[in-house]
């Protein structure tokens, strides 16, 4: 029974392991890409899946927003835009922050070339498509692609996410009590740190929920 216990402790570590591993690898390279650590790619008329790229724009519109949810559970809103670049004659799909200065036309776009969820694309996408009447070309063909310009925040907050997850876990595995008995066993002394523990863990995957869908 004890063999079955440490297989199974081990098979759990490598698991959560490699996906906080996958995790925050994916992470680190959205944020060495968006601060220049590796030089971004200038966007040109199309873009293509999984591309860094960066571009100065002429026009940006605000074409609206969504509230993002993991199940049942919601995690926040995302704001959509339009641009256009008269250099190219292309229109881009933006998902960017809701601070984001639109209105100060030039501005520099940075971001991952991203897959549009469907949901977005049939709300969004007849924005995008009435630019072509303008006689811009849209910067996809088939499926709509996006520049999504968040990556960068939601990089650290993946960072901060694993470092809470890992910290719960240590405070969970610091108190020896815990190996020996559950918690409904113990006494209130012995309940702070893993309690806080749990707390810490549960914050760090509701984050991780959030930039889950943006990370990767």
């Amino acid at each position: 029974m004890e063999k079955k216990k440490i297989v199974s402790t081990i098979l759990s570590i490598i698991i959560i392991g490699g996906g906080l591993l996958a995790y925050v690898i994916s992470a680190f390279l959205n944020i060495i890409h968006i601060t220049g650590i590796i030089p971004l790619k200038e966007a040109g008329r199309v873009l293509n899946k999984g591309e860094y790229v960066e571009i100065e724009v002429d026009d940006i519109e605000f074409i609206g927003n969504v509230t993002n949810s993991y199940g049942f559970i919601p995690t926040g809103k995302e704001y959509y835009y339009v641009a256009t670049d008269k250099e190219n004659n292309a229109a881009y799909f933006l998902r960017a922050s809701k601070n984001l200065k639109y209105k100060d036309t030039p501005v520099i776009i940075k971001g991952k070339v991203r897959s549009v969820d469907s949901s977005v694309s049939r709300s969004f996408g007849d924005s995008v498509d009435a630019k072509t009447n303008e006689g811009y070309y849209k910067s996809y063909q088939g499926k709509y692609l996006m520049i999504d310009c968040t990556v960068l925040i939601q990089g650290i907050l993946c960072i901060v996410a694993t470092l809470c997850i890992v910290l719960g876990i240590v405070l969970l595995i610091a108190n020896p009590a815990t190996i020996n008995k559950p918690l409904n066993q113990m006494t209130g002394p012995e309940k702070v740190l893993p309690t806080i523990g749990i707390l810490i863990i549960m914050a760090g995957l509701v984050l991780a929920l959030y930039t889950t869908t943006f990370i990767f």
